[in-house]
């Protein structure tokens, strides 16, 4: 990675987004301290989790944003950068970054699926309005934030984003030709 990378350009976008994410990780926990405290303490471990993973991968790749505002899907990225401040100079091999990347991406997910259960049982329409929240915040993500981030050629939100918008402009593409030839 480069380390004159510019500042992230979008990054009132990036709050814009991922705000009301936080918001909704703060009403889950709220929901699922109702549920049991036990549930509420699984669920804040997944970020303590994310967060330090995440930080080692930051480290790993010698991330151009380690100290300053870079953005991590999900709003990951103050924590994980003040992590990686501690880590800055400590030599990570191959297997400890993919140890780390497989832990952050699970427990990642493992933050979106872990709650689903619960709002089932209270209601299908809870479920619904948090699966809605979470694929706009998805959307928006890997289509506005992720095609301008420095660490996008190696971050997996940044590559899925990438192979989204190869395979649409591929697809825009074989239209227009298709178009092309039976005009021709």
């Amino acid at each position: 990675m480069k380390k004159t990378t510019p500042p992230y350009p979008r990054k009132a976008l990036y709050f814009l987004l991922t705000l009301p994410m936080i918001a909704l990780y703060a009403v889950v926990a709220v929901f699922l301290w109702q549920k049991g405290i036990v549930y509420t303490l699984i669920y804040l471990a997944l970020f303590v989790i994310v967060a330090l993973a995440q930080s080692l991968v930051c480290v790993y790749w010698a991330c151009p944003y380690l100290g300053r505002f870079g953005p991590c899907v999900g709003g990951f990225c103050l924590p994980s950068n003040l992590i990686a401040r501690l880590y800055r100079g400590a030599s990570i091999t191959k297997r400890v970054y993919h140890i780390a990347v497989t832990l952050a991406c699970l427990a990642f997910g493992a933050i979106f699926l872990f709650p689903v259960y619960f709002l089932y049982q209270q209601s299908v329409t809870y479920l619904l309005i948090y699966m809605a929240i979470i694929l706009i915040y998805s959307g928006g993500f890997l289509g506005l934030i992720c095609p301008v981030c420095a660490t996008r050629g190696v971050c997996p939100a940044g590559q899925i984003s990438t192979k989204i918008r190869k395979e649409i402009m591929n697809a825009d593409g074989d239209k227009e030709e298709q178009s092309s030839r039976r005009e021709g």
